[in-house]
């Protein structure tokens, strides 16, 4: 997972903790958790037990944790935003600060486009219309005909 600042740390674990309590409340096991999911087991156990190292990308989390809410009867909705206003507005702040090195990296790729259209452009005008060959004095094998003509 990217890094978390602290804060969303912290309502992560309130986020799991709620939902193991609830799902211990339940008498539910991890297992029937994830096949209600859909969710690998492997992935609610690192909500569970706070090894967020192990998660991918936050936007996936916040649907991990509305299935997971959806699944023990709570507004899964609810839970999962609660997570990512926090994730998405961090994110959002590293997005727009990163912006700038961005813009740099897609000129030479624009011109490199452009020029390769160029070149397909060419080279299909010259695949349609192949240059015509005009010669003003007529091939040799004409020339000999004229002459073994002329000769009789």
């Amino acid at each position: 997972m990217t890094l978390l600042n602290q804060a969303q740390v912290e309502q992560l674990k309130e986020i799991t903790t709620h939902l193991r309590q609830v799902r211990q409340q339940k008498s539910i096991c991890i297992e029937e958790i994830a096949a209600r999911t859909l969710i690998r087991a492997g992935v609610l156990q690192a909500l569970e037990e706070e090894r967020f190292e192990e998660l991918p990308e936050p936007i996936f989390v916040q649907g991990f944790i509305r299935r997971y809410g959806d699944a023990l009867g709570l507004d899964g909705n609810a839970l999962s935003h609660t997570l990512i206003s926090n994730v998405v507005c961090q994110d959002s702040k590293n997005a727009h600060n990163n912006s700038g090195n961005k813009s740099n990296t897609y000129i030479p790729l624009v011109v490199t486009y452009i020029l390769l259209l160029v070149a397909a452009s060419v080279g299909l005008l010259y695949t349609l219309n192949p240059p015509q060959i005009t010669s003003e004095s007529p091939t040799p094998e004409v020339n000999s005909q004229q002459s073994m003509v002329s000769n009789k």
